[in-house]
């Protein structure tokens, strides 16, 4: 099948791969997602997922499938061309066109002129309620008056009511679909057919699912199918008239969207290979879309989800490290509302909550990558000389006395033995298997304490001759009980002292250990990335090489993707623990194994930052292996969560915001 990737430029490949599925999402935090080829059941987290919010905190399943036959077989596409807007089917004879606005679903069956008949399957429920009981659909007929017509339409609406048992007495909800511009020559099918979902199953998660065969529809000729969904009837009505009403502005506001971003985007002569351009301009729009802006409790939450299907939350740690590619593309007021967000949820230990809805899960790293990207907000804004346009002096005030909160409740909380400690399951490696927990001391998390150190510093800097009025008189912002520098400084030395192993065999190695005084401490682990990446001034330059030098000996994983392409084990592939193969919802190999491409991003990042002619062949087989991710395979033009060691085969969650804004801030980092 060939994957075409379409704005003003085409780049097309021939793909032969079966975990390929189109996508689409709205900012109102809802997910559109059919299998590249229909006869293949990927995943029942395909379909059309919306956010309902408020007193429920979920994505609600509507539709299952829609393909063609042609009285006798299911009709297979030739070619999927992703417009970012929209999807194509591309058949021997007509193009089905799937567009996802913020109130409904658009289908257009284009260049039609042969019969063949539209099925809609359907499979409405919770997107975690797998309850196969009490599941009842009526489909029935109604009229309605659409702004700007003259005379009553038809609309068909399809009526779910789920019960808790078969036994049909207790009502759990109702759930309402209309489906505007059929015409009469349809069939309701009513049948329940079993699916296995062949990805679901090799994850070892649930597979077998009854879905609802609803629907069979002639189609001759060229036509649009609307389709809105709510739990409230007319709340669905509202959003066909709301659609149909519009629809002129929303093509205008999409063609703007083409025109005046994600083309200018592609035209950037800076970015060597069309291939990495395309997929940096789907990164783009891929970041735009999982931005999200809910209404939760009745009231309105703005951010980044962790991605999609299932990473539907706001996990701080994902959010904050995904925050930077906000930065670099110049969306720094988005930026700005998310810190502030963050700082203004400080809780009494100094840290931040790791997920909103919460979890039982505590987060020893999100505080230090919030504190992170607020020394990048200030850094890049200082760079354009638009600090004060976006940060006045009252902000930066509050900054410095957020970050001396949670730096001295830290201390209190988590300083043991002159580092921080961190219990089971807090780092971003927050699975176990065989007892590997990473509680202790974790080098990512003393990096990111020095950060903060070095962040106070600055601030101090910055605020040095300013004061405030106390008691009637005039106090200076920067007064405080500790002496930063000298903290910082000493915490330095203490962590090079602990986790830094000097080995002279023939020549000199520098290892840096993962943990220190703790269960595998002496592991070797990606970590030591995130380390320079976040504190370069750990160690010097020709240190930081040989460190390096020693991990990518341990980590490094090549890989065919039809370029030379690798990345990076989260394990020492010699380790006992080592798993070459992605092992799914058994957490074997998630944390002991899989190459995740955020951290092969932002090593290559951190590569380029330190030595980028020495380490180019790394960098690039890193770029080309998240490259062919994005454009080739998952959920097409955006980026996966992870793939396995031995091969590139991605997997995880299919949308990852994390690696799809990393993937922008490598692009930065090496052209822009």
């Amino acid at each position: 099948m060939i994957i075409t990737h379409n704005v003003k430029e085409k780049i097309s490949k021939d793909v032969n791969k079966d975990n390929i599925s189109l996508f689409l999402m709205s900012k109102r935090g809802n997910y559109f997602s059919l299998s590249a080829d229909p006869s293949k059941n990927i995943s029942n987290f395909n379909g059309w997922f919306n956010f309902l919010g408020n007193e429920k905190y979920s994505l609600y399943k509507s539709i299952e499938n829609i393909y063609h036959d042609d009285g006798k077989n299911m009709l297979i596409p030739r070619e999927i061309s992703n417009d970012f807007i929209y999807f194509d089917r591309i058949y021997e004879n007509f193009v089905e066109r799937f567009t996802l606005v913020k109130n409904g679903l658009i289908y257009d069956i284009l260049k039609k002129k042969d019969l063949t008949h539209i099925n809609i399957d359907l499979d409405l429920r919770d997107i975690f309620d797998f309850n196969d009981q009490g599941r009842i659909y009526n489909i029935y007929k109604e009229k309605i008056i659409l702004k700007g017509k003259r005379s009553q339409e038809d609309i068909l609406i399809i009526e779910y009511t789920k019960y808790s048992d078969n036994a049909l007495n207790n009502v759990q909800g109702k759930h309402f679909m209309i489906i505007y511009g059929l015409e009469d020559f349809y069939e309701i099918v009513n049948k329940w057919q079993k699916k296995d979902y062949d990805y679901d199953r090799s994850r070892g998660s649930r597979s077998e699912f009854y879905v609802y065969n609803a629907l069979k529809i002639a189609s001759k000729n060229e036509s649009r199918i609307i389709f809105t969904f709510s739990d409230n009837k007319e709340s669905a009505k509202e959003k066909l008239i709301d659609i149909v009403h519009n629809m002129k502005l929303i093509q205008e506001v999409h063609a703007n969207y083409i025109d005046n971003t994600l083309s200018q985007k592609l035209e950037l002569q800076e970015i060597t290979g069309k291939d990495s351009a395309m997929a940096y301009v789907n990164s783009i729009h891929a970041l735009d879309g999982i931005n999200v802006s809910i209404n939760v409790d009745h009231k309105k939450l703005a951010g980044l989800w962790a991605g999609l299907p299932w990473f539907f939350q706001f996990w701080a740690r994902d959010e904050l490290i995904s925050l930077k590619a906000l930065m670099l593309e110049k969306k720094f007021e988005i930026a700005k509302l998310i810190l502030f967000r963050h700082i203004n949820e400080l809780m009494p230990d100094g840290r931040i909550s790791n997920l909103y809805p919460s979890t039982q899960l505590g987060s020893a790293d999100a505080i230090g990558w919030l504190y992170r990207r607020v020394y990048d907000i200030i850094i890049l804004l200082e760079e354009s000389s638009d600090l004060s346009k976006h940060i006045n002096l009252h902000e930066l005030k509050y900054l410095r006395e957020r970050l001396q909160f949670s730096i001295k409740q830290m201390m209190n909380n988590y300083y043991t033995n002159e580092l921080i400690i961190n219990k089971p399951l807090e780092t971003w490696m927050d699975t176990f298997s065989d007892n590997d927990y990473r509680e202790g001391f974790r080098i990512e998390i003393q990096a990111l304490f020095l950060g903060m150190l070095r962040l106070m510093n600055m601030l101090n800097n910055m605020l040095a001759n300013k004061f405030v009025k106390k008691d009637n008189k005039l106090v200076s912002i920067t007064k405080s009980e500790f002496d930063y520098r000298k903290l910082e400084r000493e915490f330095a030395r203490v962590v090079r002292e602990r986790f830094v192993v000097k080995i002279i065999n023939g020549k000199e190695s520098v290892i840096m250990n993962d943990g220190f005084n703790s269960s595998n401490a002496d592991v070797c682990r990606p970590n030591l990335f995130l380390a320079h990446y976040i504190y370069p001034d750990l160690l010097h330059n020709e240190e930081w090489e040989k460190v390096f030098d020693y991990a990518l000996e341990k980590l490094w994983c090549e890989w065919d993707t039809g370029k030379s392409s690798g990345g990076l084990s989260t394990i020492d592939k010699s380790n006992r623990l080592f798993c070459s193969k992605y092992t799914g919802q058994n957490n074997s190999s998630y944390h002991r194994g899989d190459s995740w491409f955020f951290i092969n991003n932002l090593a290559a990042v951190a590569m380029h930052h330190l030595n980028k002619e020495k380490y180019y062949s790394y960098i690039v087989k890193i770029l080309n292996a998240s490259t062919e991710d994005i454009l080739y395979d998952g959920f097409i033009g955006y980026a996966s969560e992870l793939s396995s060691a031995l091969e590139f085969s991605p997997g995880g969650c299919f949308c990852q915001t994390w690696s799809i804004a990393t993937y922008i801030e490598l692009i930065h980092e090496m052209f822009l």
